[in-house]
């Protein structure tokens, strides 16, 4: 489908902001960024207004605007909300979950496998994300898997504020999660796959400095 000026601006620029190429807290220039992605200064306007009021963007009077920089207690609100979500998420996928998105799930498992071997943890946060969002688009409730995904945004911008390096038995812990939701979703236990879901968030809070609520 044809995109507008704006909706690719859009796209492009947000893509910057998840891909952590702005520091959070780091000011935003409008005129160089229209200058970086190859747009005039028009439609790169109109999707930073259109991020702004998602909350990507902070625009502040007389100062300009800087790429958010979430508080711990938004980051804590944040998860709150994803628990309860994704163990809607969770219930309603093994209630509806084929074959081919067993191969598909089964496959970011393998990816995550090869970064963690490979240290890579960027790659290994966006296997991580993969991996919960495909759990929710088995669900087909499209209105809970366009919460999730914008939550799922903010926790990029989440992980890009920490200072340092996610350690590996972090990234193997998760995995190890990862595989057990897998399991009992493989074998319809919803309770069980409800129960390491949770544990898989509150390892994240953990590592994020928040700790269980």
């Amino acid at each position: 489908m044809h995109l507008s000026l704006k909706q690719r601006a859009y796209q492009l620029i947000k893509e910057k902001l998840l891909n952590q190429e702005f520091t959070p807290g780091a000011r935003i220039r409008e005129d160089l960024l229209a200058e970086e992605i190859q747009m005039s200064r028009t439609p790169v306007r109109e999707a930073i207004n259109q991020l702004t009021a998602e909350g990507y963007i902070k625009n502040i009077p007389r100062k300009g605007l800087y790429c958010i920089e979430l508080t711990q207690k938004e980051i804590a609100d944040l998860l709150s909300v994803r628990k309860y979500l994704e163990m809607l998420s969770i219930e309603q996928c093994v209630e509806k979950i084929t074959g081919e998105d067993l191969d598909e799930l089964d496959q970011y498992i393998k990816l995550y496998e090869e970064a963690l071997a490979e240290e890579d943890f960027k790659k290994c946060n966006k296997y991580d994300s993969a991996f919960h969002m495909r759990i929710a688009k088995v669900t087909k409730n499209q209105r809970l898997i366009k919460f999730l995904s914008e939550i799922d945004d903010f926790m990029h911008i989440a992980r890009a504020m920490e200072k340092k390096t996610m350690p590996k038995d972090r990234a193997e812990k998760a995995l190890n999660q990862h595989k057990k939701i897998l399991a009992y979703v493989k074998s319809g236990d919803t309770e069980m796959a409800r129960k390491e879901l949770i544990n898989n968030i509150y390892s994240l809070e953990e590592h994020l400095g928040l700790g269980k609520e």
